[in-house]
């Protein structure tokens, strides 16, 4: 099943921006380098607020599939530029009690060794373009 939120990575930095009185760039860092991380401080107890409510939409998620299908959901796949987001993993696997994965988009593509780290890196943020181009050449 999939299932997309209205909460965004931008609306993640802007909160941050405004909560701190920062600029939106300081706050796409600081986002990218704490998130809401243990070390997080501020960013984190700005920023869970938001991903409380994207993990409450997740349980709804699962609670409705389990009703409907009879089967418990194994796993948690996040994609998007903010999945990779300090904390973000370890805090929905603690809530979910669900192991989390980070979605790899190139993990059936062919690609130069070279691009290995990068593609990790740019990866979740090209989940749906990886797959409508994949799902275009089938």
């Amino acid at each position: 099943i999939s299932h997309s939120f209205d909460i965004c990575g931008n609306e993640l930095t802007a909160v941050l921006s405004k909560g701190l009185g920062i600029g939106y760039k300081e706050a796409e860092e600081m986002k990218n380098v704490q998130g809401i991380s243990a070390t997080g401080g501020e960013s984190r107890r700005i920023l869970l607020p938001l991903i409380d409510l994207i993990i409450s939409e997740t349980e709804k998620i699962t609670k409705s599939y389990l009703q409907s299908e009879n089967k418990e959901i194994e796993k948690v796949i996040m994609a998007g530029g903010s999945a990779l987001m300090p904390g973000l993993r370890e805090y929905f696997y603690e809530k979910t009690k669900k192991p989390v994965e980070i979605a790899n988009p190139f993990s059936d593509v062919f690609y130069p060794p070279i691009l290995e780290n990068e593609l990790k890196k740019i990866g979740p943020s090209y989940a749906i373009a990886v797959g409508m181009a994949i799902r275009g050449l089938e």
